[in-house]
């Protein structure tokens, strides 16, 4: 757990929600699925003039279904069986909003026979639309809608027929049970639900869900994450880099900084010199020079290359040797390329300690060796927070590439399994990747990597034995038909991972 003094705001209570209950109400047209929506009141206290499937709050002694029958006949003279009605998904409304609920949706078949007549006091304009063009029209500011309403009727899009949602839902499983998060991206606010790419950012950083983060990917300055953890990227955003190689500043003023994985420098054919010595300097300046321990998780060359360099720096700024901070990690084997070549001061091993302190702060790295993506790669666990500093092993919005023979399939998928175990250990919720956003529900996190990539193996396994002697620039049509065929060419190093592996079983 985060240690609630490091926290960069102070909590605020979040208003605790009401129950509300919601109807989407299901027709087929020409062969093609209609929802019924209707305009809300320009006047209402709550998501005013969009528009909304029926619904509204529980009342005292009522079911969710029994205000959800309720509140269709009160708004739109509709009397829904309430045997039919089916659990879609729950929603509880975003802790920064002043006005909460926790809303269950349903969904039903439109009853035959009856015409929705809107109440012209709470609701408007009752109107049948296919989700699609939903969507499509709120893309043009032509059908103003609220972040649950979108998610929902995207997920209603992948459906035909009432029939198809209705089978679906039969088991009464919600699709999702979601708290949205928000914060500021492009100067305006954005919504993420726990599956969407930023969302354990937000809540590491704003656990009470108040609007205090902007998403922006910024290369000139550290964004703050905690009291003692600031997050700069590199200026090297590329398809393999994502939005750029992330160094991590660990420690305070009191305790002096460690920097994880410092970036390229200048040998990086997808950086340029340039933007690796103004990170390098970036680096040096956000911790005033007094840069203790500088940590490479691997020897990469987005990663490692400007550990001497910010050495180097802190050196020429105090000449006295022993402020000279130690590079720590681990030395490339044989078996990397060669622009991977990297030699610490300090040959780190699996289990090692890294200490920072002060008089009133502790912080205490232990390394994890995790080979797979490459043979000298290590993580990092601040143990009294529940982090985990990730290095490639594991990233937010893509899969890491294993690229033999320095990269093993094996070894990977039992580093994922010894960093679920360091988990448990030291209660970890939070990974901090190389490349995208911090990723909250860390367990849940590497159990979806794993089973992502037994699932790849299973289809490679599969198109290796309708064709034993195929080609592996044959075999990457198979095995990744619902990957880009621009993302090919990178893919062909995890299947040639994953071939070594089925070939050595």
């Amino acid at each position: 757990m985060i240690r609630p003094h490091l926290q960069l705001h102070d909590y605020v209570e979040p208003v605790a929600p009401r129950q509300a209950a919601t109807v989407l109400l299901l027709r087929d047209i020409d062969g093609e699925l209609e929802v019924l929506m209707t305009q809300r009141s320009h006047t209402a206290s709550f998501a005013p003039g969009v528009y909304v499937f029926p619904g509204g709050g529980v009342d005292k002694g009522e079911t969710y279904e029994q205000a959800a029958v309720r509140e269709c006949i009160e708004e739109l003279s509709v009397t829904a069986d309430i045997d039919s009605l089916r659990l879609q998904a729950i929603w509880t409304t975003d802790r920064d909003m002043s006005k909460r609920f926790v809303v269950k949706f349903y969904v039903a078949p439109m009853p035959e026979g009856q015409t929705p007549v809107a109440d012209e006091q709470e609701q408007f304009l009752p109107t049948w639309v296919k989700p699609a063009e939903a969507l499509a029209m709120h893309q043009v500011k032509q059908f103003p809608m609220i972040f649950p309403t979108i998610r929902t009727l995207e997920w209603l899009a992948k459906f035909d027929s009432t029939a198809a949602v209705m089978a679906h839902c039969d088991a009464n499983v919600p699709a999702w049970d979601s708290c949205p998060r928000s914060a500021m991206l492009g100067g305006k606010p954005h919504y993420y639900m726990e599956s969407d790419a930023p969302y354990g950012e937000l809540e590491l950083v704003c656990p009470d869900g108040i609007k205090r983060h902007a998403l922006d990917w910024t290369h000139d300055a550290p964004v703050p994450l905690l009291k003692h953890l600031r997050r700069l990227t590199c200026g090297n955003p590329s398809m393999m880099t994502g939005p750029g190689t992330n160094s991590y500043i660990i420690g305070t003023v009191d305790t002096g900084f460690i920097v994880i994985d410092p970036g390229p420098y200048g040998t990086y054919d997808l950086s340029t010199p340039d933007a690796d010595k103004a990170h390098v300097q970036r680096l040096f300046d956000a911790c005033s020079g007094d840069i203790r321990a500088i940590i490479c998780t691997h020897s990469h060359p987005d990663h490692s290359p400007a550990a001497k360099p910010l050495q180097e720096m802190c050196l020429q700024a105090n000449t006295d040797v022993a402020c000279r901070p130690i590079i720590y990690g681990m030395k490339n084997l044989p078996t990397s390329r060669p622009h991977s070549e990297f030699t610490p001061d300090v040959q780190i091993k699996d289990g090692d300690v890294l200490t920072l302190s002060s008089n009133d702060l502790t912080i205490t790295l232990r390394a994890i060796h995790t080979p797979g993506h490459a043979a000298n790669h290590v993580c990092w666990a601040l143990e009294e927070d529940g982090l985990l500093i990730s290095g490639d092993h594991i990233l937010n919005g893509s899969t890491t590439v294993i690229d033999p023979p320095d990269g093993n399939m094996t070894d990977y998928l039992e580093s994922l399994d010894k960093l679920t175990r360091a988990c448990e250990q030291y209660d970890i919720q939070y990974i901090l990747p190389a490349h995208g956003y911090v990723l909250g529900f860390a367990k849940d996190a590497i159990a979806k990597l794993k089973a992502h990539r037994l699932g790849r193996e299973a289809k490679v396994k599969k198109a290796m034995q309708t064709m034993p002697n195929v080609a592996l620039d044959e075999l990457v049509a198979l095995a990744y038909d619902d990957v880009s065929p621009k993302l090919w060419p990178i893919a062909m190093r995890s299947l040639a991972a994953h071939v070594e592996r089925l070939r050595g079983a």
